[in-house]
Order: C-alpha cells, then structure tokens, then sequence
C-alpha cells in the first residue's frame, strides 16, 4: 500500500462519527468492549466491528486481559483532528473571516481553542472584553485596530489595581482622539493611560487577529475578508486557549515599535507578578507637568520592584506614598550631585496638615531611595513611617529658604524636616529590620547668601533676641529626625547644612533599638529659631529618650561627627533625659559621644548633658567661643520619675581651642541655676559646669580648664 493510499484510509476510518467517539472514550481511559457498548449506547456488535477497524489501521490495541486503549498512533492523530474538528465546528465563522496574517504554525495550532466559545453578536463580544479587563488582576495585553476607547474607564480602574497593559496598534490607524471634545474626566482618565509606566504601547503595519488577553481568560477574533473588526470571535478561560493567545499577542509584540517616547520598561521576570514577559523594573522620564508627574511616579511605586527616574518631576502638591517593597533611585550624578530633580509647588501658606513628598508607609516592606536630588517641598520631606527596613543612600534634599515651607503648631512655629524615621504613632514602632540614611546632603538656606533665615535689622545678632514663631519669623528647620523605632538606625556620611533647630535629632525610640550617628556633618551657618521656648538658638545633634512620649529610650552612640555652628547660642550635642513625665518614660540605656569635632563661633555650650545618666563623653574635640565646654544638669523628679543628672563620664576630651565667653550682659540677665550660673545678676562661665542634681559623675580636664561643681559626690580629676 502506498503512502497516499494509507493516508486515505486513514481518513476514512476517521470519518465515522462512533469510530471518533470510541477513540475520544478511550482517550480517557482503557475499556473492555462491553464498556464501550454501554457508554456509547451501541450494541456490542456495532462496537466489535469498529474497534476492529481501529486495530487493523493500528489505532487501537487490545491487551491481555481483553482492555482496549489507544495506540501512540492514535494518540497523535486524536491530536491533529482537534484542529480540523474546530474549524469544522464554527465553518461558518472562518468562512468569513481571513487567517492569512496568523503565522502558518499557530494556524496549525487552532485546535487548541477547541474549548472556547464563538460570540456572534457584537454586544455579547464587549461584554467579555469588559470581564477580561474588569477581572485582571496583573496584565492586560491588546492586540487591536485601535486604542480601545470605549473601555477607557475599565482600563483606567484596572491601573489603579496596579494591572500592568500592553498595547499593540496599527501604524496607519492609529486613532487620536479629540481631546477638547471629550468630557474632562475622559481626557484625564486617556492622558493617565498614555502617561503611567503601567502602559506600554507598540505599533505595527498591521494588525492580522485581535486579542483581549488578562491573567484570567482572553478574547480572540479574527478580521473579516474586508479587513475590519466586527467585533465577533472567540472567548476563553481554559489552559490551552489561553497560551495560545498569549503566544500570538508575544508574537506581534516582539515585531513591534515603540509607539511614543513612553516610559522605557526593561523586560525582567519579577517576584511579585510571574507572567511571561512582565517585567520588575521600570524607567520613567519626568515632564515637569504636575497632572503628569504626579500620577505616573505613583502608579510606577504602586507596581514595579524598581523604578529609575530621569530628568525633572514637578509633583505640585501631590505626596507618593510608597506602600511596598521597591528601589527607587535616579539615573545620574554630575559633580556628585544627583541628576534626577523632583519638587512639589502650588500649595498654600501656612498650613495646618501635615505634608509630605514621599510617605514610605507599608506593612513588612523594604525600601530604598537613592540618587535623587529634591528641590522644593512643604512640611516634610521624605517621611518613612512603617515597614521592616529602609534605605536612603546618596540624596540631596534642598530648599532656598525654609520659610513658608513648614507645618504651623502655632507658637512653636513651622516644622520643616527632611527626612523622618520611624513609627506610625507613639503606640507603634517601626523598621524592625532597620534604617541606613547615609551619604545624604541636606539643605534647607540655599538663599543664606541673600539674607538667611532671620534678619531684623541685626536682632537676630543679639543672643537676648527670640524670632516671633508665631508670626512665622522664622521656620522650625530639623535636618534627619529618628524616632519610635524598633531596630538598628545607621545615620551615616550625611552632611546637613542650615537647620536653625535641630540637625539630627535622635527622641522617642523603643528600649530595642541601637541608633548610630556617625561619621556625618552638620553645619550651621543661619541664625538658629530658638524651638520650644528653649535658651539655645540652636543643636547640632539633639539626643534625648522621651521627648513627647512615655519611652525608656535605646542604645545611642554618636561618633566621630563634625558639627559647625557659626551664630549665637547654638549648642554642639545635646543629650536629655525625658520630658514626658508619664509612666513606661526614663532614661537613655546607653549613650556614648566619642570622637566628635564641636565647633561653636559664639556658641552656648559645647556638650549639654540633663536628666541622662551613663553617658560617657570620650576623646571629642570642642573649640570656638562659647560660655560652657560641658554643662551637666538634673532636674527635681516628676511623676515617680528620678531626675537628675548622674553617673556621667566626661575625659580625654580636647579643649585647647575652646575660648570660654566671660560673663556678659546677657549672662548676667539669665542666672537662674539652668540657662547660667552664679549669683543673681553676677554670671559664672567654665569649661565645665555640674549644675545641681548632678550627682557621681566623673569628670577629667587638663591643667587651666575651670570646673563649675554644684552638685553630689562628682569627682574631678584635674590632669597634671
């Protein structure tokens, strides 16, 4: 027999409808023949004589025990009729509908969505394309004639679940809309899709079949013989169908071009979402237009692993809050600065609620920021309120001036603040796994050459002038502030310039965590605001275990940081004890200053130690002018709490180039036993001075160096 003569057997022996269905039957599973009979309601004979055609065409094979089962033969040639079977069943549909554009080997493939369903009314087919958008829960890929308006507001809903899109159109069809004849929120709602990193869109010359395909089914249709979408085809949800479409669309998708200079997405299989071809990481160009920025950038930290910025940002008075893991980070430094620029601009001043530009605020997540170069906010900065770890590594955080920038708390002025690190709410702490901010520049008086913060005809020079808060003389500038955290807080490498209050402030942290100030700069060349009816203008680094919440504080060590202030009464270091005098408040665990460089023009106090016990201040380095190297002070007790100043160490600390400030006006005017020293209206000035309720602190100066001891049991050891 020849090859042609066994193919028409074949064929024929095919083409008898119980024949198929005894094949299709044992295709499930081996039967005996009585088993057929029964299921195909034939009588045995009926049966006996087909199955024995099967068998002499080698289709069928019998096994000893009298089961009969498909041979691989017939296995392969059940698979093959599946295409054939489906064409055959909707002959109809592909008589009018041309093929010619489908690659000859997924044509050969069409059997596989033998289990969708035709949908021959044009209703009933954009109902299914609505579930497949409606129900995606991670991509939606389009291959259409055109930008599917009519579905605008299920695309968009589907974005703000985060859905990722890709969309394949035809070069020459390409519909632009009217956007002025469009209602406003369609144009916004069309602009958003064009704009967001979840949209990415491709051209071809032509469009051969059209596919509505999400992670939970698809929807396929083929052109008519005129080329056009009549809106009729196929719908699915199975396993088969649905690789099929997939495999199309990826097929159109790696022929086309880029539709517009859109955000670049770079294809890398991601944690979050494992579909083919979805990818962890994208590249998103800022336009510098507020309606665009804004959206964009969150819809990117809402959906990618990692987001690249480039170029500049204008967020106008939006805040991206970040609620899962990610890096974000800028692409490019010039001259060590940042080339990636994000401001904010157009609110109102002043304002009573908190603003921010970034909110990292996300159950369990790590981030990091990184290489980005902020230029204008309002209120705060970036503000890292809950998760497992973060990172801010090699930002630059700047403002001309801090004035109308801050959040109003009335006589306690505008806050300003670049970055803050930690809980949620005083019940809540936060970063179990830790915070790194290093390598950081922050700047809050760009404008300083230009006049500053505080100019009123030379008041601010007077050490006896306070800025009226109130009226927004001057704003409250804190550069790094860390607070109710949980872990390990690394605040490293940073320079911090201008901040009028606080530099870096370390308060209200959790007994488990380990702060480390390092290795950083601050350096202050404005006049400082005077915060919280204070004496000093102004501290480089501000430690203190409970400043508005019942804490016992951490562990804290302040190492080898370089701290300038220029104007009057600005403090180096301070450490405190608590001022919430509440239960589950007290002191520090541990605080070591070690190493520090202090360096005060006309200062108040190099170190300032009050109601904070076992801190140990070793081998620092205070020069400049002030009235006191070290100022040590305790306080009477509240609320069952003990108050005093005790078992403090102060030695090998270098005071050379420190000149002490004699007695002055000023001085004189403030003996009360805590801003000064002595006798009503006859100050005192020293090195170092023990104020009352100082108690066994040990303290060790060199020869020339005046000790102040008006407390309990302190030993001073003067070096010969």
């Amino acid at each position: 027999m020849s090859s042609g003569e066994r193919f028409y057997d074949l064929l024929f022996e095919m083409s008898n409808e119980h024949r198929h269905n005894i094949m299709l039957l044992l295709r499930k599973e081996a039967m005996r023949l009585t088993s057929v009979s029964r299921e195909l309601e034939l009588t045995s004979p009926e049966i006996s004589r087909h199955i024995s055609r099967l068998s002499d065409t080698g289709l069928v094979i019998k096994d000893v025990e009298g089961f009969f089962s498909l041979t691989p033969l017939g296995e392969m040639v059940l698979t093959l009729l599946q295409e054939f079977e489906f064409v055959s069943r909707y002959s109809e549909y592909f008589s009018s509908h041309a093929h010619d554009g489908l690659p000859p080997e997924y044509v050969k493939r069409i059997g596989e969505l033998s289990e969708s369903k035709l949908i021959d009314n044009i209703p009933g087919f954009f109902r299914q394309i609505e579930r497949v958008v409606s129900e995606a829960k991670e991509y939606v890929w389009l291959l259409v004639d055109q930008f599917p308006l009519n579905h605008l507001p299920l695309i968009v809903e589907a974005i703000e679940r985060g859905v990722r899109f890709r969309i394949v159109e035809p070069r020459n069809r390409v519909i632009t809309p009217d956007l002025d004849a469009m209602a406003p929120e369609d144009s916004r709602a069309l602009t958003r899709t064009k704009i967001t990193p979840l949209v990415e869109q491709r051209m071809l010359d032509e469009v051969s079949v059209y596919m509505y395909i999400s992670d939970g089914g698809c929807v396929a249709a083929f052109p008519t013989l005129r080329g056009e979408n009549e809106y009729k085809g196929f719908t699915s949800t199975d396993d088969a169908s649905h690789k099929w479409c997939r495999e199309i669309f990826l097929h159109h998708w790696d022929r086309a071009e880029q539709r517009t200079p859109a955000p670049a997405v770079e294809v890398k299989r991601g944690k979050a979402v494992k579909v083919e071809g979805a990818s962890s990481r994208t590249v998103l160009v800022g336009r510098e237009r507020p309606e665009l920025d804004a959206q964009a950038l969150q819809d990117a930290v809402d959906s990618f692993e990692e987001v690249v910025l480039k170029g500049r940002f204008n967020l106008g008075t939006s805040t991206i809050i970040i609620k899962r893991s990610l890096v974000l980070r800028g692409e490019g430094r010039t001259d060590d600065i940042p080339d990636t620029k994000i401001y904010k601009e157009g609110w109102t001043f002043p304002f009573i609620e908190q603003q921010y530009l970034f909110h990292v605020r996300g159950d369990d997540i790590d981030v990091t920021m990184d290489n980005i170069h902020i230029e204008n906010f309002n209120g705060t900065c970036i503000n890292l309120r809950n998760g497992n770890s973060v990172v801010l590594r090699r930002n630059r955080i700047t403002l001309e001036s801090g004035l109308g920038r801050g959040l109003q708390f009335g006589k306690w002025g505008d806050h300003v603040v670049g970055i803050t690190a930690g809980g949620e709410s005083m019940y809540q702490g936060s970063f179990p796994g830790g915070v790194v901010i290093e390598d950081n520049y922050l700047d809050f008086a760009l404008s300083y050459p230009r006049g500053g913060f505080i100019t009123n005809k030379g008041t601010e020079n007077d050490p006896g002038h306070r800025p009226d808060l109130l009226n927004h003389e001057a704003p409250i500038c804190i550069g790094i502030y860390c607070l109710r955290n949980l872990g390990k807080v690394v605040v490293r490498n940073n320079v911090v310039r201008n901040m009028n209050s606080r530099g870096i402030l370390v308060t209200d942290n959790w007994g488990s965590a380990d702060i480390r100030i390092e290795k950083n700069t601050v350096i202050s060349e404005v006049f400082g605001a005077y915060p919280y009816n204070s004496h000093i203008s102004g501290v480089g680094v501000f430690v203190q275990s409970a400043w508005t919440e019942p804490r016992s504080g951490a562990r804290v060590e302040v190492m080898d940081n370089r701290i300038v202030c220029d104007k009057v009464n600005y403090c180096g270091l301070a450490v405190l004890g608590p001022s919430a005098y509440r239960e589950g408040s007290g002191k520090l665990d541990e605080c070591i200053v070690r190493g520090n460089e202090i360096e005060l023009k006309e200062g108040s106090v190099g170190v300032f130690i009050r109601k904070s016990d076992f801190t140990k201040v070793i081998g620092n380095s205070i020069s400049g002018r002030a009235y006191y190297g070290l100022q040590v002070s305790g306080s009477e007790s509240r609320g069952g709490i003990e108050l005093g100043a005790n078992e403090n160490v102060f030695e090998d600390n270098e005071m050379t180039g420190l000149v002490i400030k004699e007695p002055d006006e000023y001085s004189d005017s403030h003996v009360d036993g805590r801003i000064f020293t002595g006798e009503e209206g006859w100050s005192a000035t020293a090195h170092v001075w023990l104020g009352r309720r100082s108690r066994s602190n040990f303290i060790r100066v060199k020869p020339g160096e005046k000790v102040i001891d008006e407390g309990e049991d302190n030993k001073i050891i003067h070096q010969s």
